[in-house]
């Protein structure tokens, strides 16, 4: 008898249908019933063949904490931040029970919504995060192989290996200008991960380019513009990315206190994005906490068939 599990598709880190990135968001069936193998979520993911599927666990107990996976189209990932503000705003907006927060493999990540007095779409979720500033210098060349149409713009740049939490890495590029942000392409490969320190070699690891001060005629304020690179994709959010940027720039800033950062990213692709982040640094050096904020839309839902196990 073919079975059944239930979907929908989110579009994330905006308000907008078809703007935003795609998530899938596929509800796997309670402990009682049958129940989904790693390969069955990974061939329902490639399916889909979006950035990113979320399966989400039945309720267990009386608790407030939900269990999420996330699949990429090849691989389970800790963490990612468009699987983690849309299955937080579903949950915050959609669902019957209350969610406080969810778990994923990288940790518990508490969610609220941003002004629930105002009923606003923002959502946030605290991200439980492990931050490593890469020592190896990630190598100029390297990087003008992997994109040769900035080699132009490269020398000015600034190159940084970080982690937001281990197996979810960023090449943080710098790039001095929103000319030389249109002139990212996608590349052959994904960087070299043996640039990475000992003990963290595993994982994603995406090329995250971006430029500071940039006006923003819809926001009415300077923001930080954003690409994500996956190799020979685009991505249009790229919320883990955005953490990790604005964890690095708020570390190396020196200082305490609170930051708040507003970036846009997916322009390039007619998929524009919003998303914020909010910092806290009580010690030099040292995060305090880092929430992740956005809203997300619902496009699709349906069934989908649940694949053989073989």
């Amino acid at each position: 008898m073919t079975k059944l599990v239930n979907f929908l598709t989110l579009d994330v880190f905006t308000s907008k249908a078809y703007e935003g990135n795609p998530l899938g968001v596929v509800f796997l069936p309670p402990p009682s019933d049958f129940q989904l193998t790693q390969r069955q979520k990974q061939t329902i993911a490639h399916e889909f063949n979006l950035s990113e599927t979320i399966f989400v666990h039945e309720k267990t107990g009386t608790g407030e904490t939900r269990t999420v996976d996330i699949f990429t189209t090849s691989e389970e990932l800790p963490f990612a931040g468009h699987p983690t503000i849309g299955a937080a705003s579903w949950f915050l907006h959609h669902a019957p029970e209350n969610v406080r927060s969810l778990l994923l493999k990288a940790g518990e990540f508490p969610i609220a919504l941003e002004d629930p007095n105002n009923g606003g779409g923002i959502v946030t979720a605290r991200v439980a995060h492990n931050v490593h500033i890469h020592k190896n210098q990630y190598p100029l060349n390297e990087v003008s192989r992997l994109y040769p149409s900035l080699e132009p713009y490269l020398a000015a740049s600034g190159i940084t290996l970080f982690s937001i939490v281990k197996g979810m890495s960023q090449l943080l590029v710098e790039l001095p200008s929103l000319e030389a942000l249109a002139a990212v392409t996608t590349a052959a490969q994904r960087p070299n991960a043996s640039y990475l320190d000992q003990g963290w070699e595993e994982g994603l690891i995406t090329t995250y380019f971006y430029v500071r001060g940039v006006k923003d005629e819809k926001l009415g304020k300077e923001v930080i513009r954003t690409r994500t690179i996956l190799g020979n994709e685009e991505d249009p959010a790229t919320g883990s990315a955005a953490s990790g940027l604005t964890a690095y720039l708020s570390l190396t800033e020196g200082r305490t206190g609170e930051f708040k950062y507003d970036i846009v990213q997916g322009v390039e692709m007619g998929r524009r994005s919003e998303i914020g982040v909010d910092i806290v640094v009580k010690e030099a050096g040292k995060i305090e906490s880092l929430v992740l904020k956005g809203s997300a839309v619902k496009v699709t839902e349906g069934k989908i068939v649940v694949p053989e196990d073989s």
